[in-house]
């Protein structure tokens, strides 16, 4: 019997059977918990994905390899058509490449702090 079907011998006394509702998880964080939507569920998987990668994943993976690294090299290029020097041109790819680096370590703070205040919350 599972905890819905009510401890009843026989069909006429269903009707005064009492039907106890499941036990509720109590573990704190577990994927049975209800979730207000479809996709605040899908933010909160992700968030909890990005921060089981680490965060040099992140950072290179998510970040510099696919925006910084071509950001710098066409803010580079631009600056090699402007000038034709080639300390400018290593000086703005350095840069830019700092810059994003830079960006995405404090992005992935933010993203680690306001998971954790999240989580604390609940």
């Amino acid at each position: 019997m599972t905890e819905w079907t009510p401890p009843v011998d026989t069909p006429e006394d269903v009707d005064v059977a009492v039907m106890t509702p499941p036990v509720s998880r109590t573990i704190r964080r577990s994927a049975l918990r209800p979730a207000l939507s479809r996709r605040a569920l899908y933010a909160e998987a992700r968030d909890e994905a990005r921060l089981v990668r680490g965060r040099n994943a992140f950072v290179w993976q998510g970040r510099m390899l696919p925006i910084g690294i071509p950001l710098a090299a066409a803010a580079g290029l631009l600056a090699w058509r402007g000038r034709r020097s080639a300390r400018d041109t290593l000086a703005v790819f350095a840069g830019i490449g700092a810059a994003s680096y830079l960006e995405a370590r404090v992005e992935w703070s933010l993203r680690r702090r306001a998971y954790r205040r999240r989580r604390d919350e609940e």
